[in-house]
């Protein structure tokens, strides 16, 4: 269904004659097949772009990136993961995670594409490690894969243990098993594909993804970030003798309400919708440059969002200090974000998953336009 402007559910509803009230199908597998138009969501643009080069490590905002249908390029290519139960390693069993900092040079002279380079904080002073961002096929040769990683128990994925490309480099899996307690190993994305497990509305669904979580995109909203803000300054308001008071709120802490969206970890993330969570309500949305007509694009510009993303504690991790917070955000959005999802309607959703239909590239300022309405429950 065509978006002639920003503006969606009005103008997609003049264009066929109807009103806002109007309802319009949305083709899901799963049986429903409409519901009511939202309203004006405005003009909606990428605000910014985040990609974690290395899997519950500290993001990096870049102003554009490339994408394929697996997500964006080098993001969570890399992981940490126990030597011994080949588990991956995160920042819901190791804090500090977020702590770590990295950073791509990217470089088309240099045979290896350039190098990701990662600060550990060490209690002695940081060490910087430098790893190939592409490394070539007769360097990956010469490194061990491991094919039975687990991620929570359910997903298998494998991965190439990243070696020093000199003797005078300290091993990379050295510094991560110091770093973490623990003997770890420091993995590269391995060759064989990792397919994505369905959802409700596409029990079906086709995809892959590397070490993210589940799926290869997350996306979320600043409006969205802002209405939760707001739930978190007027839970700090509550006095300790006061109905609705929340265990282990730091009122003194979030007495503003500040919250950065850089804890939810999403890879793109819209403003202009005007409302919170308008992004639930999209099935279908094209992301294009100022100068290129939506109705234009073709398959590589449209990014299906599949799923609400679910929220377990690990956004209540502070990116900046490494401290798990007692409740916040994960205790205020059980407060008013759950039932949403209709497979597990005891979890606070934030923010959706989404896939992208080719590869290209996009950038801060893109502009968005819905070219699919979710059904009643949403995405």
């Amino acid at each position: 269904m065509e978006t002639k402007s920003p503006k969606a559910p009005i103008k997609q509803a003049a264009a066929n004659g109807g009103t806002i009230g109007d309802k319009i199908g949305n083709g899901l597998s799963n049986g429903s097949t409409e519901f009511e138009v939202p309203g004006d969501i405005g003009e909606v643009r990428v605000s910014k772009l985040l990609i974690h080069p290395v899997k519950s490590c500290r993001g990096i905002s870049v102003q554009e990136v490339k994408y394929t249908p697996e997500g964006l390029e080098n993001d969570r290519k890399w992981c940490i993961v126990d030597a011994e139960k080949h588990t991956v390693i995160t920042a819901r069993e190791v804090s500090k995670l977020v702590l770590i900092q990295t950073r791509l040079d990217v470089d088309p002279s240099d045979p290896h594409g350039g190098r990701l380079v990662i600060t550990v904080p060490m209690k002695n002073g940081p060490v910087v490690l430098s790893v190939p961002i592409n490394p070539t096929p007769d360097v990956l040769k010469s490194w061990p894969i491991v094919s039975d990683c687990t991620m929570f128990g359910i997903f298998t994925v494998d991965g190439y243990i990243v070696q020093p490309l000199s003797s005078s480099e300290r091993s990379p899996s050295d510094v991560f098993s110091e770093y973490v307690g623990k003997n770890a190993l420091f993995l590269m994305k391995g060759p064989a594909a990792r397919e994505c497990p369905p959802t409700y509305a596409f029990p079906d669904l086709k995809a892959h993804s590397v070490f993210q979580d589940a799926y290869p995109l997350l996306v979320a909203s600043e409006e969205s970030l802002e209405a939760l803000s707001d739930r978190i300054k007027q839970a700090a308001q509550i006095g300790d003798d006061q109905p609705g008071k929340i265990g282990g709120l730091n009122r003194e802490i979030w007495k503003d309400g500040n919250i950065k969206m850089e804890r939810f970890r999403p890879n793109i993330v819209f403003k202009g919708a005007g409302v919170p969570f308008a992004e639930d309500t999209w099935r279908r949305v094209v992301i294009v440059p100022e100068d290129v007509d939506p109705a234009t694009a073709g398959d590589d510009r449209m990014f299906t969002l599949i799923a609400k993303c679910t929220r377990c504690l690990l956004p209540n991790v502070d990116t900046e200090t490494g401290v798990r917070d007692a409740a916040v955000p994960f205790k205020i959005l059980m407060k008013f974000r759950v039932g949403l999802d209709p497979t597990q309607k005891n979890k606070a959703c934030f923010g959706c998953n989404g896939v992208s239909g080719g590869s290209g590239t996009v950038r801060v300022g893109d502009r968005v336009y819905v070219k699919e309405w979710a059904g009643e429950a949403g995405v």
